[in-house]
């Protein structure tokens, strides 16, 4: 079973004062108050859309390298223009070049630190960034794909037999957020700080429509 962890949580895409300004707020009473709605609403809004906002660093453990494919592929050797490719169960393939790829759970994918894994001796070795390569889409999940002419190494039987260490999110800082996103959030903090009470309703619908281009779905 694959696990993922968040190591480091990146920055807040709004201050106090934007918040404030949004809420129409000119009093300081209540700073201590918005700035935990600021946390609550981005954690709110990176949950609905599936990943960061801005780069925040997980570490994802597999016990095998077919651990987190999308499983839509069985032992055997699939062929096409290109190449034959024998796939691992429950891996995920290309059909058209038979490269195998690695499904990253977060969007989106900013970059990948490493790629660790032990071996058969039970040692922590370092894959070669030369071995596969990122493939970063717009608007969904990013994927390592192992390079043409490669094989993964064997590994050694254990729970965390590979660490992937990667980083998601639009930048390091909030001005690299969309300002859509940043609108969103704004609404759903002005929604918390007027209705100090549970609703029925999850979240405003215009935050829906605003948030919706940047979900990622779960597969």
């Amino acid at each position: 079973m694959a696990r993922l962890t968040k190591t480091t949580t990146g920055t807040e895409i709004l201050t106090t004062a934007e918040a404030k300004t949004h809420l129409r707020v000119t009093h300081s009473a209540e700073d201590t108050y918005i700035a935990t709605l600021i946390k609550v609403a981005q954690y709110y809004a990176e949950k609905y859309c599936g990943g960061s906002f801005t780069e925040s660093t997980y570490e994802m453990t597999m016990e095998a390298w077919n651990d987190v494919f999308v499983s839509n592929a069985t032992l055997g050797t699939t062929s096409n223009l290109l190449k034959s490719y024998t796939y691992p169960v429950g891996g995920y393939y290309s059909p058209y070049t038979g490269l195998a790829q690695i499904v990253l759970p977060k969007a989106p994918v900013s970059s990948v630190s490493h790629i660790k894994y032990y071996d058969s001796d039970n040692s922590l070795q370092t894959w070669a960034s030369s071995n596969y390569n990122l493939v970063k889409p717009e608007n969904q999940k990013g994927f390592v794909e192992l390079a043409d002419g490669k094989d993964f190494p064997s590994l050694y039987a254990r729970a965390d037999a590979i660490k992937i260490t990667f980083v998601s999110g639009y930048g390091s800082s909030a001005s690299d957020v969309p300002e859509t996103i940043k609108q969103a959030v704004l609404l759903i903090i002005g929604s918390l700080y007027e209705k100090r009470e549970d609703t029925v309703k999850r979240m405003p619908t215009t935050v829906e429509y605003l948030l919706e281009p940047y979900r990622i779905f779960e597969y």
